[in-house]
């Protein structure tokens, strides 16, 4: 099959494609049903697929659309992962878990958030602890989401935007906008005050179907940041740790840290894998971001702050929120063949690696 046939134009096509390439594969598929439903009242769900020897106890874990909207991309690899049958390339000791649209909402809604507004990527934190405090967020607040998103309110609210990355510095910007913040409920990478439904069903996926875990390499697929097409392993852990070196050792030193400054992401609080391992503290843990490149970072970060306001202030009925669907949808995915070949090639090279990385423990 062609790579870019992999891939999905919504995500119930996405989620008929992965139920149909498991069990195809001869995979059992868990089902996790979401509460609500997407909007055309279809059923939303995270599923789960586990391949591999019945006897393996060292998994790699490809995870899809935590960012919800990003989902289109993970869903395409693992899906192809499923119809080329890499399972069947599983060394003794070795399975997979896959699982598909951990953030089934997002998804389906064209949100990279929760239902709850939550960025699930900054979710994962003990709440009985105080939380991360981002006080470079809290002037910024306004002018990211202005009330009015047209006329001079807006051009104001960009003006100042404009003189914040400037005092700041594009990195220090890029921190105080969207390393995660724990004020402001109706705003841009929103943490939450408690575990949403994702991060629940995360870690009942993970201990139904694979706590007898020893090691555990996880994928998680991301987009919207880097050059177009390119995936970006982003490391989840500090440098000078065995994770790090594992993971060099593993992919290459393609590998990325935000620790040392050379990734195109900043460092976040509560981020996902930190889940993985609190799910299963038993195991020794290797964990990586695949952040694949999308549109220009300006063009993404006004898609982010078109749909926040959307579902603030904006009337979801209206021509302009389909103008603003639209928009998000392709600033986090490219629907061109070449940019999904680009995706799934790059994603069967690493997901081969890991393999032979877990072989070797």
């Amino acid at each position: 099959m062609n790579a870019a046939s992999f891939f999905s134009p919504d995500y119930a096509t996405a989620r008929a494609k992965f139920l149909a390439a498991a069990g195809a594969a001869g995979g059992t598929v868990a089902t996790y049903l979401h509460p609500l439903r997407g909007p055309e009242g279809e059923e939303l769900a995270t599923d789960a697929v586990r391949l591999g020897p019945a006897d393996a106890h060292r998994y790699l874990v490809l995870n899809t659309a935590t960012h919800g909207v990003e989902g289109f991309c993970g869903s395409g690899a693992v899906v192809g992962c499923l119809y080329e049958r890499l399972d069947r390339e599983l060394p003794k000791g070795v399975a997979l878990l896959l699982i598909h649209a951990i953030n089934p909402h997002g998804f389906a809604w064209l949100r990279r958030v929760t239902e709850d507004n939550v960025d699930l990527n900054r979710n994962f934190l003990d709440f009985s602890q105080p939380l991360p405090v981002n006080a470079e967020y809290a002037p910024l607040h306004p002018f990211l989401l202005p009330r009015d998103f047209t006329g001079e309110e807006r051009a104001h609210a960009d003006a100042e935007l404009l003189k914040a990355r400037e005092r700041l510095g594009p990195r220090g910007f890029q921190k105080a906008v969207s390393g995660g913040q724990y004020a402001f409920p109706d705003g841009l990478f929103f943490g939450g005050l408690q575990p949403t439904w994702s991060n629940r069903t995360l870690r009942r996926v993970l201990q139904d179907q694979i706590a007898d875990a020893t090691h555990v390499l996880f994928y998680d697929f991301h987009t919207g940041l880097g050059p177009y097409g390119c995936a970006e392993p982003i490391s989840g852990h500090a440098p000078d740790t065995d994770g790090y070196r594992r993971l060099l050792a593993w992919i290459g030193d393609c590998v990325t840290s935000a620790h040392l400054g050379n990734s195109n992401s900043t460092r976040l609080s509560g981020t996902i894998g930190y889940g993985v391992e609190q799910a299963l503290p038993n195991a020794i843990h290797t964990k990586t971001t695949l952040e694949y490149g999308t549109r220009p970072n300006e063009y993404v970060h006004l898609a982010l702050r078109s749909d926040g306001w959307l579902h603030n202030y904006g009337d979801l009925a209206s021509p302009r929120a389909k103008e603003i669907k639209a928009l998000i949808r392709d600033a986090f995915y490219r629907d061109y063949d070449d940019w999904k070949e680009l995706v799934y090639v790059r994603a069967r090279q690493l997901i081969r690696k890991g393999i032979a990385g877990l072989a070797g423990q």
